[in-house]
């Protein structure tokens, strides 16, 4: 910490550059430690002017994020489980001739 004290402070784009961040840098930046849910949450409720019951109502449904914006994990239940892909299986094509 000592270090951060005796240098000038970096600047947005010195932040930006550096790949991947690291929690130092992170921290210099002004964020603190939060799961990776918790972040996508606030950036739906920034996204959202800052309005939850916007994010419950958020249509953007082609939004990468969109599925995880209540703050919980939708696939967990999945784990272990052969994903679907919303074509005909085996079982659907039963009693078919």
């Amino acid at each position: 910490m000592d270090k951060l004290k005796n240098e000038p402070a970096r600047t947005r784009t010195e932040l930006a550059a550096v790949w991947p961040p690291t929690a130092e840098v992170a921290r210099e930046a002004g964020h603190e430690p939060m799961s990776p849910l918790k972040a996508i949450r606030a950036k739906c409720y920034d996204c959202s002017y800052f309005q939850y019951h916007e994010v419950r109502l958020c249509e953007a449904i082609n939004c990468a994020l969109w599925p995880f914006r209540a703050g919980k994990h939708p696939y967990h239940h999945l784990v272990g489980k052969a994903p679907t892909t919303g074509g005909s299986s085996k079982d659907d094509d039963e009693g078919v001739p």
